[in-house]
């Protein structure tokens, strides 16, 4: 077993770190996964010694959210999102013209 940790921009919320939880436990060989909002963080433990690296940083893309690997060499998420800085319950709330989060902080 080993962890990685990602580092997760545009979470503003429990939602925004659920989703990312989610997300990254739907990834083949992750046993557990740990999200911390506060510092923008996510520790993936996989079974396999991280060969899904990839696939993990694609599951964050998928959810809305810009992710790297937290250490010297990083892997940079496809800048196709509508908003991949804002995540996607603060895009959603801006591209509706409310600003914030979906949670009203």
């Amino acid at each position: 077993m080993s962890s990685i940790e990602l580092s997760v921009e545009g979470m503003t919320c429990g939602s925004c770190a659920n989703a990312v939880r989610k997300a990254l436990a739907r990834v083949p060989g992750v046993s557990q996964v740990d999200v911390d909002l506060a510092r923008g963080r996510a520790t993936v433990t996989s079974l396999d010694d991280g060969r899904h690296l990839q696939d993990m940083l694609d599951a964050v893309t998928e959810a809305g959210y810009k992710g790297k690997l937290v250490s010297g060499s990083s892997v940079s998420m496809n800048e196709d999102s509508s908003s991949p800085s804002m995540g996607r319950c603060a895009s959603a709330k801006a591209s509706q013209g409310q600003g914030g989060c979906c949670c009203g902080r």
